[in-house]
């Protein structure tokens, strides 16, 4: 009895091992019809690419790329050129990293990518687009064809004028008291189409929740982060579609970790408790927030190098800090960076006299934890118990706090 039932541990002991050790190879391979595409980058779908050292690059020979995509874990993948992402406007290519062969076609308008795998996930991926779609796209077909046709009309109005002209021809269009004709149908086709694409998305949901699948998790994580990051309202019936059916799919897959961030993001706002979470103080070694606190009053600012508008704010606290400081104002700014480089210089420039701390490549999941996954950055003046003051508060609104309760 006890020989085999040591044999019998052993096997499942095997089994884990192995199922541990599985490894998933995704076959990537396509080719691009736009002769500046040089280069692929290939990252996880909702990750920014400002702040990750672990980007793929891909290379682009005579249109054509291949690559073998190896990890432990089916994750929601994203390939984007490189030319279009520099431009600013892009539409990547989206897959799993299952065991599969992808075959993919970018072709020079933006709008037009063939992705064909034969993975489960991502055909299950694919099946939800091309369903969405066939409803959707016919009515989206017509509004632009009705934008088209007045973009058309206000192009021959400005042909002749200068840039002068048409610099306030084009403000006159778009203010609330318009003239123009053509100014409220243009208006009112960007709400129509905002209109379809609420519903759109709400289709989406409900094909997901139909068909539980890897790509209904990661939607629902990215989506979740989005509206949160954006002050936009979450959709109560994705929130049950996770509840009642998500939540216990997929045990232990990490985007469930990203779902509960988001979930509990939603909560911090005024009067409600700020959240705890890890962070690398300066000597890189890994801490409480909360164990850094020493103010009555605390800011945190959460800013990057890239960020532009993060510095401006982050500089308009400089004399506020100054002032308040040795009254109990304590600032502590978190910097989301590819390379600690990046925020030493922006630190020398700005000249940031607070504690600065570092997420480098998203390691501790900060912006997700804060509801800003999407976002450069954002901020949460709080006092010495943690409670919520204020969320993201320019100077000025900061300073009325410091008067009140310094």
């Amino acid at each position: 009895m006890v020989k085999r039932i040591t044999l019998s541990l052993f096997f499942m002991l095997s089994l884990v091992g192995s199922m541990m050790a599985q490894k998933y190879t995704c076959h990537i391979e396509g080719t691009t019809t736009d002769s500046e595409t040089k280069e692929l980058y290939l990252i996880e779908s909702g990750a920014d690419i400002r702040t990750q050292a672990n980007v793929i690059s891909i290379p682009v020979v005579d249109g054509k790329f291949s690559y073998a995509l190896k990890k432990d874990t089916i994750l929601y993948y994203e390939l984007i050129p490189v030319n279009q992402y520099e431009n600013g406007s892009w539409r990547p290519a989206y897959l799993f990293s299952e065991n599969q062969k992808v075959s993919i076609a970018f072709g020079t308008n933006h709008d037009k990518v063939d992705v064909i795998g034969t993975g489960k996930e991502t055909k299950m991926m694919q099946q939800c687009n091309a369903d969405i779609d066939a409803v959707f796209n016919p009515v989206f077909d017509a509004l632009n064809q009705k934008r088209d046709s007045i973009e058309n009309i206000l192009k021959r109005e400005i042909k002749d004028m200068d840039n002068e002209q048409r610099r306030a021809y084009v403000e006159e269009f778009y203010s609330e008291n318009s003239t123009n004709p053509h100014s409220s149908a243009y208006k009112q086709l960007g709400r129509e189409s905002e209109e379809v694409f609420m519903k759109m998305r709400t289709a989406t949901v409900m094909w997901l929740d139909e068909h539980p699948c890897l790509y209904g998790l990661a939607d629902m994580r990215l989506s979740l982060a989005s509206s949160i990051a954006h002050s936009a309202p979450t959709t109560p019936y994705q929130l049950n579609s996770y509840k009642n059916k998500y939540k216990a799919l997929y045990g232990g897959h990490p985007y469930h970790e990203g779902i509960k961030n988001s979930l509990s993001a939603i909560d911090l706002i005024p009067g409600n408790k700020y959240i705890d979470y890890d962070v690398c103080n300066a000597d890189g070694k890994t801490v409480k927030l909360s164990s850094l606190y020493t103010g009555k009053i605390i800011y945190i600012d959460l800013w990057a190098s890239w960020c532009g508008p993060c510095r401006r704010h982050a500089k308009e606290l400089v004399p506020l800090y100054e002032k308040y400081k040795d009254k109990g104002f304590q600032v502590i700014a978190i910097a989301r960076e590819q390379k600690a480089e990046n925020m030493h210089k922006a630190i020398k420039k700005d000249g940031y006299p607070w504690l600065c701390l570092l997420e480098l490549n998203d390691k501790n999941q900060i912006w997700w934890k804060n509801g800003v996954s999407t976002a450069g950055g954002g901020g949460f003046l709080i006092d010495e118990k943690g409670t919520i003051l204020a969320v993201y508060p320019d100077a000025e609104e900061t300073e009325r706090f410091l008067k009140e309760r310094l």
